[in-house]
């Protein structure tokens, strides 16, 4: 590789300032799902070089969507790769199936790894230029890691940044929180929020306070709902939410499913992460034959978005794991 920095400050810059806004040559678009659903997705064809260096698809995190990662598609697109994206079901504008909107629920976790499949499918194969690499956030990136155990052979890699395999709880014992999850779901509280969560509203507020040191980035999500449609928003996590979410874990923290991911696998870790949980992380990517950690000390959850120093060095570690100038070679070997 060479010694230059890559990316360079001056890309790093641009794509802040852009950031609010879609490359021109942007596609925005539907398809429909396994059953039927319609599932947003979008991609970004770096159409200013003549060779893309392969395609990056963002998954995102609860509650998030696809505008929240403009930045970091602007930086790919200026480093020659292009890009896709998708809003899972259940948030974004993709299909919600609760009545209510503004409540995150979902019926189950699998729907997600089927949709993933059918993203590739209809969307990216022989329409994207490969290497596939996944990139995901939180709730995306735990998807990330189910697919590349249920699905393998679709990506060559994959980077998953603050991963939620595992809730963080904050010191309540795991099957205490999973037994009063159940207890509200049978109590017919499966649609309700969990506790310290309610219907979207802007600014920083009960968990929102804990997402990132940046002001300014932090309001990107607000601005997207005020400016480009209100339908983005989605409010706090319900029971039933919580509850699938918990059986997900559960599913991607069994004995054989780490080990049969073979593909190479970045994982970021948020030093200050009281979202997910860092012990379980750590933990996952022991168990991965080809995984590397990178912790970020002193970042909150949502890395992509925190400050500009903590984001150097979210993409010093990327350079590290992709030939940023070359381009993507994946070895047998991995790490």
């Amino acid at each position: 590789m060479s010694d230059k920095k890559i990316p360079s400050e001056e890309v790093l810059a641009k794509a802040k300032a852009d950031r609010r806004a879609p490359p021109e040559d942007a596609i925005f678009d539907y398809f429909n799902s396994f059953d039927g659903k319609q599932i947003r997705f979008a991609r970004f064809p770096a159409s200013r070089v003549d060779v893309p260096k392969g395609t990056i698809i963002f998954l995102p995190g609860r509650t998030e969507f696809i505008e929240k990662f403009l930045e970091d598609v602007h930086v790919f697109n200026a480093l020659g790769f292009a890009c896709a994206a998708m809003d899972l079901r259940g948030q974004g504008m993709s299909f919600r199936p609760h009545r209510d909107r503004e409540k995150h629920f979902v019926r189950s976790f699998s729907p997600h790894l089927s949709d993933v499949k059918a993203l590739f499918d209809q969307v990216l194969e022989n329409k994207m230029p490969k290497p596939f690499i996944l990139m995901g956030h939180s709730a995306g990136s735990h998807v990330i890691l189910r697919f590349l155990e249920r699905h393998p052979g679709y990506v060559e890699a994959a980077i998953t940044v603050a991963p939620m395999v595992r809730i963080f709880l904050n010191g309540m014992p795991y099957f205490l929180a999973k037994c009063l999850t159940w207890l509200a779901r049978h109590m017919g509280f499966g649609a309700a929020y969990i506790a310290g969560h309610s219907a979207f509203k802007e600014g920083r507020w009960g968990w929102r306070k804990s997402l990132t040191h940046d002001e300014d980035r932090f309001a990107d999500e607000d601005f997207f709902v005020q400016n480009k449609d209100k339908r983005l928003a989605v409010g706090g996590a319900t029971y039933k939410w919580l509850w699938e979410a918990m059986k997900s874990t559960d599913l991607l923290n069994k004995k054989g499913v780490a080990e049969a991911i073979k593909v190479p696998v970045l994982v970021f870790q948020a030093g200050e992460d009281t979202i997910v949980d860092n012990a379980a992380q750590e933990a996952f990517v022991e168990r991965m034959p080809n995984a590397k950690l990178v912790r970020i000390e002193g970042a909150m959850h949502e890395l992509l978005k925190e400050t500009d120093e903590h984001r150097a060095h979210v993409w010093q570690g990327i350079s590290d794991f992709i030939d940023l100038e070359k381009g993507p070679k994946f070895g047998k070997d991995g790490f």
